[in-house]
């Protein structure tokens, strides 16, 4: 008993080698010496050596059952050996000896929340609470525990309570920082990691998550610097570097993503938000097979891991490796279907035909991604001589909904719209179309670096009466802006075909094509209805004089050409079946793509020699130095074949304007439906299938029939309808008509109800 008393002297005054020492030397004696043993565990917990703690309390608790610290001591060990589930049997074992134990009510509610059980944590640790108020680990697990129910504002209160016992506890001020940061109030957040350096600057933990702060803040410079000191505090910090490629995603500086990823990999090889960026970093810079790669390993870890089998669809349909293809967007369906956010809306567009579970998937999307704030403007309206209206948009660059709508904005009616165009996107090009973008305002700027708030708040102060938005949920998209409640009127326009799932977006621009009236119930929006078609037309676009031949197009010189121009991820297996049957049945006929890297063109030429067509039936279309050259280059096709679910939008538009017959297959979705939108505009019902059998019977008549394609050609390029489909100016006053009919309404008090826009002609 003199050598267990001396040891827990020893373990008191901090020596551990020596308590560990008299110990092994009692159990020389009495190998069962249970005070030996459990010391023994004591002290290899303190020591952080977590198998040996395992082991020697394990041996404790065999020679005596009934000892609960041992049990809560056990625990520890089996949590921080990653088996949360025997910490979890071990903490009941303890409770059950001494229920009134506030340490085990803690390490019960660590159990938890390594098992993902929030709310049971939580539970746990206020009993802990109750028991000890001051005990500073229960209340630390059960500021964890609110964050991971979301519970932000509760997690700052409780940081409050604990920071009352101690003002100078590390872990209240970076979880109060790390609150605030959930709840967007990234100042505060910055404020309260500042505070814990005052006290600890040391602290690689804090140094992150100042980073942390510092990106959401958009100073990505001074971010860096945070997590260059906090990787000399601590070289190995995983954590840091996986920050580090998050800003370098932001940067533009992928490659180096990619390098830290990887870096972070070496030093947790396990490490699931590495992967995740990692796969990211790898999709932005087109390397999709090693993106693939990438998420297939993630998912090995974790089967429902955040969006990772969507981004994993994602990397394999842009390759045209359709392996799995239709057993995961299953998975993703009914993941969704079910309440989890398991994909991205736009990314859903494709994987799935129906407008019911896209509005699901935008609503999950939305509600985790962009949460309601309070709002900046609260009632009434402005009483403005012009109408101000905001364009929000990522891309203001040579993108197709730049090229859609730059004549329009630059024809808005002055002496009634005052225009602002808010550029979302940092990275500035100079190409020719983001100068005339910028020239299309009255005002303009870029907001790239821009927290949300901030460009909320700007919109607020300049009374902004309608701010439509241009991106939605596609790339770079900021729907977080309009989450603050700007303006009095905010409109889901033209970027994203589909509902954003938002409850403070008013308004969708469509038309009775692309959202029927018995679909209008899956729109989180009221429907403002366009006549004709809702898709923007620039009529001052040029098609240059001169066509291309041929054979410097990499296409035969005799020969049917169907056209398909589409993104590579809207091609499904289904699609190219029914394309290459009509191959098949179309002698000397080419199917002419659009181009890709070696990998995409290698994967399609097999799938097409799978379905017995030649490889080499199968034409690839180069970049060209303009629109005008690629809009000349259309005359040499003779149709172009939609895809289905996702159809061509701008890409349709540009085949239309051209003078080439676009077949479509009018599907269930807004995204399936957009040529549709179309060709009814242009009143050619005659190329839009109900079905695959009918677009399949179809194409093949057209192929065969050159007296039919000729009169279609001649009805797309000389009648009315074409010439009012495409009328810039008409489309212009329709959308200001549009635009008057709802401000009006909620200068009325109004609450946002379904607009139907007459034509003017």
């Amino acid at each position: 008993m003199a050598q267990i008393q001396q040891a827990l002297t020893c373990i008191h005054g901090g020596q551990l080698p020596e308590a560990r020492a008299l110990c092994r030397q009692v159990l020389t004696r009495e190998p069962r010496n249970f005070n030996a043993l459990q010391l023994l565990g004591h002290i290899a917990l303190r020591a952080r050596e977590y198998p040996g703690a395992a082991k020697w309390l394990s041996a404790a608790l065999a020679v005596n059952s009934a000892s609960a610290p041992v049990y809560s001591n056990l625990a520890v060990a089996l949590l921080a050996l990653g088996r949360p589930r025997e910490a979890l049997d071990c903490c009941e074992s303890a409770l059950r000896l001494k229920v009134d134990f506030p340490e085990a009510h803690v390490n019960r509610g660590n159990a938890f929340c390594a098992l993902g059980q929030p709310a049971e944590a939580l539970d746990s640790f206020e009993r802990g609470l109750a028991l000890a108020p001051r005990f500073s680990e229960a209340h630390v697990g059960r500021i964890n525990a609110l964050l991971s129910l979301k519970r932000c504002e509760d997690a700052v209160a409780s940081c409050e309570r604990l920071l009352q016992l101690d003002g100078r506890h590390l872990d209240a001020w970076n979880l109060r920082g790390t609150a605030l940061l959930k709840l967007q109030r990234r100042d505060e957040a910055l404020s309260s990691f500042d505070h814990a350096l005052s006290f600890y600057p040391n602290s690689a933990e804090t140094h992150n998550n100042r980073g942390t702060a510092l990106r959401d803040l958009k100073r990505l410079d001074e971010a860096l610097a945070a997590y260059e000191r906090a990787l000399r505090l601590r070289s190995e910090f995983a954590e840091v570097y996986c920050n580090v490629a998050n800003v370098g995603l932001d940067m533009g500086r992928i490659e180096e993503a990619v390098a830290h990823c990887d870096r972070a990999l070496t030093i947790r090889p396990d490490f699931l938000e590495a992967m995740n960026i990692r796969g990211t970093a790898l999709r932005v810079l087109k390397r999709y097979a090693e993106a693939g790669s990438t998420y297939e390993g993630l998912l090995r870890l974790a089967p429902d891991y955040g969006q990772a089998t969507s981004y994993l669809l994602s990397a394999r349909a842009s390759l045209a490796d359709w392996s799995d293809r239709v057993e995961l967007s299953d998975r993703i369906i009914q993941r969704v279907a079910a309440g989890d956010s398991a994909s991205a809306p736009h990314a859903f567009l494709w994987m799935c035909d129906s407008a019911q579970a896209q509005l699901q998937c935008a609503t999950l999307y939305s509600r985790e991604q962009f949460p309601a704030f309070a709002p900046l403007w609260r009632d009434g309206g402005y009483r403005h001589e012009r109408l101000r209206i905001a364009y929000l948009s990522a891309d203001f660059t040579d993108h197709p909904v730049a090229h859609l709508i730059a004549g329009v904005l630059e024809r808005h009616d002055r002496s009634r719209f005052e225009t602002f165009g808010v550029s979302l996107f940092g990275h500035s090009s100079g190409n020719a179309m983001q100068l005339r973008m910028r020239n299309a305002f009255d005002h303009f700027y870029d907001a790239g670096n821009e927290v949300d708030f901030a460009i909320a708040r700007r919109l607020r102060e300049r009374e902004i009466d309608i701010v439509v938005d241009l991106t939605g949920h596609t790339r770079n998209g900021r729907l977080g802006v309009l989450a603050h409640r700007p303006a009095p009127l905010q409109i889901n326009y033209l970027g994203f075909a589909g509902t954003s799932g938002a409850d403070y977006v008013d308004y969708v621009i469509g038309d009775e094509t692309v959202i029927p009236a018995e679909q209008e119930r899956y729109f989180s929006e009221q429907l403002i209805c366009m006549p004709h078609s809702f898709l923007p037309n620039d009529d001052g676009q040029p098609i240059a004089i001169d066509t291309p031949r041929r054979g410097d197009l990499g296409l035969p010189a005799a020969g049917f050409v169907f056209c398909a121009f589409n993104n590579t991820y809207k091609i499904s297996p289904a699609m190219f079946d029914v394309w290459m049957r009509v191959l098949r049945e179309t002698s000397g006929s080419v199917l002419w793509l659009r181009g890709a890297e070696e990998a995409v063109l290698a994967n399609l030429r097999r799938e097409a020699e799978v379905r017995g067509v030649a490889a080499a039936r199968l034409a690839f279309a180069s970049r060209v130095p303009s629109m005008a050259a690629h809009l000349a280059r259309y005359r040499q096709a003779d149709l172009f074949l939609d895809t289905l679910p996702y159809g061509a939008h701008a890409t349709a538009r540009d085949a239309l304007w051209a003078g080439l017959p676009v077949l479509t297959c009018s599907g269930n979705s807004f995204a399936s439906r957009v040529a549709a939108s179309l060709l009814t505009a242009l009143e050619l019902p005659e190329l839009i299938a109900a079905s695959l059998e009918e677009y399949t019977h179809r194409a093949l008549t057209l192929a065969h029939s050159p007296g039919i394609l000729a009169e279609l050609r001649a009805k797309l390029t000389h009648q009315p309808a074409t010439r009012r489909a495409f009328d810039t100016d008409l489309y212009r006053e329709h959308l200001e008509a549009a635009f008057l009919s709802v401000h009006q309404r909620q200068q009325q008090g109004g609450l946002p109800q379904r607009c139907s826009v007459l034509a003017h002609r």
